[in-house]
């Protein structure tokens, strides 16, 4: 795209946003509120992030803005209602899907999944039976429902080569190597045994499942016995609902969750952009996200250089995504969701044991320094306070909706969050000391960063963690709450 032709268009319009806040942030909060306008418009002025955020106290939204563009190339503003793809923040959707079937008795979240899957949808011959690789004398695995959502199935992740993370990723050498997705087709064509294309939003969770042809794979573990971060485990969930419904994903949705919940900015789409049925897509930032590459001058720290798009496959929500990641919501929905799932559980169908069920830390997470566990859909932090935090980072085409929930637990609806929804990576080198910090495009200063902010990536580094620290710290979240 080269190097953004608006650097002075920028300043202009960020020195604008600094001249007054809105003025719906509470008169308690104003001193907050401008902190966290020169936090984020410095960041945003030197090209480090582009998003939107909102951040809420006691349960009141506090404030809120979008920063940098929709679009760059045509220079559209990002506002704070600008609705996004918010990828695996879908599953909490999901998991909650699962749980109003176990609530209604048309399934229970501890059966195992094998009875619900009609073999005939995947050219089995018998009920499916999957077994663990090399421990085949093990017979027939039974993965239940919870075993689905806290990502404890053994199924093979196709698409996710390392169970999410990097540091186990697979080799060539690898006895699931041949099991990989290593070739894409834009029809259903062979590969699901169906017709029609896959940016029309028709296909089916079934469909999703023959293309990648996992349900005749074997298991990586055997059920409950390893924590492995897979969205298959939340397309065959998706594909349950579906079949035990008899509607499509979407309508279910519809139906039973985004209307109930009134989440009018919130939808579920597994077509093509700008394919999507009249009205549904509104306010959508630009797609797909993008980066910013900085490099090292003569003197000095790194200096934006570039921004660019980030490389795509429009097949992916209906291929890949699906029930594990294939929804859109801005900041205002996505709060809205948590507020009402911890305070009003009943206007979804679901009880106070599903919620506790929902949010019970289970997995622990295997990241270095993250005391989190995958719960059912969501991840859960358990707090030195006694408290919990729910939170999830959803990631697709380069964007990045964040979320982190402090639960009040003594009154639920008195609990913070802060919520950053990105559409802008960088690619900043490190220095020789493994050092990371940026010069900043507003007075030349120094911008120090954490270790992470610097990376190679092609994809840009996550800024949303950082983000919404700080804005934590400003707004003075700690989770500590009174029980009085």
């Amino acid at each position: 795209m080269g190097n953004h032709a608006g650097v002075v268009r920028l300043m202009v319009a960020y020195a604008l946003l600094e001249i007054a806040l809105t003025a719906s942030v509470p008169a308690n909060y104003a001193k907050e509120a401008n902190a966290a306008l020169q936090f984020m418009t410095g960041l945003a002025e030197s090209r480090l992030i582009g998003g939107a955020v909102a951040v809420q106290k006691a349960g009141q939204l506090v404030w809120s803005k979008g920063f940098g563009y929709a679009s760059e190339e045509l220079d559209v503003p990002l506002e704070d209602d600008h609705i996004y793809p918010i990828g695996s923040n879908t599953k909490f959707y999901t998991a909650v899907a699962i749980y109003q079937l176990h609530e209604k008795g048309l399934l229970n979240v501890s059966d195992a999944v094998n009875g619900y899957i009609d073999p005939a949808d995947f050219g089995l011959d018998g009920p499916w039976c999957p077994k663990v690789h090399g421990q085949e004398e093990l017979g027939c695995q039974e993965p239940t429902f919870k075993q689905l959502l806290q990502m404890s199935s053994g199924i093979l992740p196709s698409d996710n080569m390392a169970c999410g993370y990097p540091n186990t990723s697979w080799t060539p050498s690898d006895w699931l190597w041949p099991y990989r997705m290593n070739a894409l087709n834009t029809t259903y064509g062979d590969a699901s045994g169906a017709t029609g294309n896959w940016l029309d939003g028709t296909a089916s969770a079934a469909d999703l499942l023959r293309f990648q042809e996992l349900m005749k794979a074997p298991l990586l573990f055997a059920p409950g016995s390893q924590y492995c971060y897979c969205n298959t485990n939340f397309n065959l969930a998706g594909y349950v609902v579906e079949r035990l419904t008899n509607m499509t994903f979407t309508n279910y949705l519809n139906e039973f969750i985004l209307k109930p919940a009134n989440l009018t900015n919130t939808y579920y789409w597994i077509g093509g952009q700008g394919m999507e049925p009249l009205g549904i897509r509104k306010h959508v930032v630009s797609i797909p996200g993008y980066t910013t590459t900085f490099k090292q001058g003569a003197s000095g720290a790194p200096a934006f250089t570039v921004v660019n798009r980030i490389p795509w496959l429009e097949m992916d929500l209906s291929a890949f995504a699906g029930a594990a990641g294939a929804m859109f919501s801005d900041t205002f929905d996505l709060l809205k969701w948590y507020n009402l799932f911890m305070t009003q559980p009943e206007v979804i169908g679901l009880s106070k044991e599903s919620i506790a069920a929902l949010t019970q830390p289970l997995e622990r997470i295997p990241i270095p320094g993250l005391s989190a566990f995958f719960a059912q859909g969501v991840v859960v932090e358990p707090l030195s306070s006694k408290g919990k935090k729910l939170l999830y980072t959803g990631g697709i085409w380069g964007f990045l909706a964040h979320i982190e929930y402090w639960v009040n637990s003594s009154d639920p609806s008195k609990s913070d969050a802060v919520i950053f929804f990105s559409n802008l990576n960088p690619i900043i080198p490190a220095d020789s000391n493994g050092a990371c910090a940026v010069q900043s495009l507003q007075n030349s200063s120094t911008i120090s960063l954490e270790a992470s902010a610097c990376t190679d990536s092609p994809g840009g580094a996550d800024m949303t963690n950082y983000v919404t620290t700080h804005l934590a710290q400003i707004f003075n979240i700690t989770g500590n709450y009174s029980s009085s």
